[in-house]
C-alpha cells in the first residue's frame, strides 16, 4: 500500500494517475537541476512508498535525434525530477519542449505487482487482521512486511483467496477526492493513515468488493490482468512473492519437483511436507546421539593418549588422530596441557591442530614451520595454531620431523 506521495501537483500534472496505461506523452520543461529536468507534466511515475520508478527516455521535439534516457524519476523538494545524465542536461534548455516514453513492459509489471500486493494485504488483513506495514514493489517481486508474523495456516486461506481474486475479473478505479468528502462507510473500510495526510485532496484506490486504499501508485484495471501469486519466502513478518508468468514457472517446475520427491519417499505430492518434516526430525535426533557419540570416542582416545605421551627431543608430545571431531570437542577434552607439553591433533577439516605449553616452541612458530615445509596455510597464538591438511598420516610425520630437528 502506498503513501500518498507529497508533490506539488500543481507544477507537475500526473499523467500517471489519469491513465496508468498510456505510454506517450508530451510535456514542456519548466526547470533544469544537477540531477535531471522538471516538466509540466509526466507519466513517469516517481520512487516512492515502496514501489520503484519508471524508466524511459526524452525526446526534443524540435530535434528528435536529441534522444535522453531517463534512468530514474525521483521526488526532491516537492519536484518530480527525470533523472538524466549530466552531460546531456546541456542539451536542453527551460521551456524546450519533450516528447517523453515510459518503458512500457517495467511499467505494466509494477502495475501488476503493485495491484497484486493490494490483494493479499487486504486478504491478510480479512482473515488475521493482520496490517501491512511496508511494501517493496519491483518488477519481478513483492515483498510485504507484516506489523506481526502470520501462521502458515492462515497465510495459506490468505494466499488461496488471493489467487482466486486475481483470476477473476474484478474491476479496479482510482478517484482523488477531498478527505471532508469521503462518504463514512468508506472511511471505515479505508486501508491507510487518513490522519497522516497533511493535503485536502487524497487520491484512493478501489477494488470492487475487496479493498479501499490511500494510494498514489499505478495499478491494472481488472485483477484477472495479473494472474497467480508464488510465495518465494517466507521471514518472520517478512513475505516474497513473484506473480504472473514467474509464478506460473514456479508453480510448473515445483509441481514436477513435487511429483519426483514424492516417488523417491513413496509417499504422495501432498505428503511431501509431512515425510520431509519427519525425516528432518529423524535427521536430527541421529546428528544429536552422532554427537554424544563423538564426545564419547574423543574422551575415551584422549584419555589413552594422556597415559602415553611421545617424546621427540626434549618435548613431551601428545599426539592423534581425531579427523572425526571437531576442533572444540578435542580441545575440550585436551584441557590444560602439562609444562613443556605439545599437543598435536588431526581434526575435522582436516585441520592439523597444535597446542604448546612449551617455552622453547610456541604453537604459532611450529605451525609456521610447518607450512613453510608444505605450503598449507595457517596461523594462531603461542598457545593454540591450526594449518590446513590434505593427508593426515603424510602431514603428522612431517611435522615430527620438523620437530625432531628443532634446535
Amino acid at each position: 500500500m502506498i503513501k500518498m506521495p507529497s508533490i506539488a501537483t500543481n507544477q507537475t500534472e500526473l499523467l500517471f494517475w489519469k491513465n496508468s496505461y498510456t505510454k506517450e506523452f508530451e510535456a514542456k520543461i519548466l526547470d533544469i537541476t544537477k540531477k535531471g529536468v522538471v516538466l509540466d507534466k509526466t507519466l513517469f511515475y516517481p520512487t516512492g512508498g515502496g514501489q520503484f520508478s519508471d524508466i524511459g527516455y526524452l525526446q526534443l521535439k524540435s530535434n528528435k535525434d536529441v534522444r535522453l534516457n531517463v534512468s530514474s524519476v525521483e521526488k526532491i523538494d516537492g519536484k518530480i525530477v527525470h533523472i538524466i545524465q549530466e552531460k546531456q542536461l546541456l542539451k536542453l534548455k527551460i521551456a524546450d519542449l519533450v516528447i517523453g516514453r515510459i518503458n512500457w513492459e517495467r511499467r505494466y509489471n509494477l502495475m501488476k505487482a503493485h495491484t497484486s500486493q493490494h490483494v493479499l494485504s487486504a486478504m491478510i488483513m480479512k482473515h488475521v487482521n493482520i496490517k501491512t506495514s511496508k511494501a517493496v514493489i519491483d518488477v519481478s517481486d513483492v515483498s510485504i512486511h507484516l506489523e506481526k508474523p502470520i501462521i502458515k495456516e492462515k497465510l495459506l486461506v490468505a494466499l488461496l483467496e488471493t489467487n482466486k481474486i486475481l483470476n477473476t475479473e474484478i474491476k479496479i478505479e482510482s478517484k482523488v477526492i477531498s478527505k471532508e468528502k469521503i462518504p463514512v462507510s468508506l472511511r471505515d473500510s479505508l486501508r491507510g493513515h487518513l490522519e497522516e495526510i497533511s493535503v485536502d485532496k487524497i487520491r484512493i484506490v478501489s477494488i470492487e468488493g475487496i479493498d479501499n486504499s490511500l494510494c498514489g501508485g499505478t495499478h491494472c484495471k481488472v485483477t484477472s490482468e495479473i494472474g497467480s501469486l508464488f510465495l518465494s519466502d517466507i521471514k518472520g513478518d517478512n513475505i516474497t512473492y513473484v506473480f504472473g508468468t514467474s509464478a506460473l514457472e514456479n508453480l510448473t517446475k515445483l509441481s514436477l519437483e513435487a511429483t519426483t520427491t514424492a516417488k523417491l519417499l513413496s509417499a504422495k505430492p501432498d505428503e511431501v511436507f509431512q515425510r520431509m518434516e519427519k525425516m528432518i526430525n529423524e535427521f536430527n535426533e541421529m546428528k544429536e546421539l552422532n554427537y554424544q557419540l563423538v564426545k564419547k570416542v574423543v574422551k575415551s582416545q584422549m584419555a589413552e593418549i594422556k597415559k602415553n605421551p611421545n617424546r621427540i627431543n626434549a618435548f613431551q608430545i601428545l599426539m592423534g588422530d581425531f579427523s572425526f571431531a571437531e576442533k572444540k570437542h578435542v580441545l575440550q577434552e585436551l584441557g590444560k596441557l602439562p609444562e613443556e607439553f605439545l599437543a598435536i591433533f588431526v581434526v575435522k577439516g582436516p585441520i592439523l591442530l597444535i597446542a604448546s605449553s612449551s617455552k622453547q616452541l610456541a604453537a604459532n612458530k611450529l605451525i609456521q614451520l610447518f607450512i613453510e615445509e608444505t605450503n598449507n596455510n595457517g596461523g594462531g597464538s603461542s598457545t593454540i595454531a591450526q594449518a590446513s591438511i590434505s593427508e593426515s598420516e603424510k602431514d603428522l610425520k612431517i611435522i615430527s620431523k620438523i620437530i625432531s630437528e628443532y634446535k
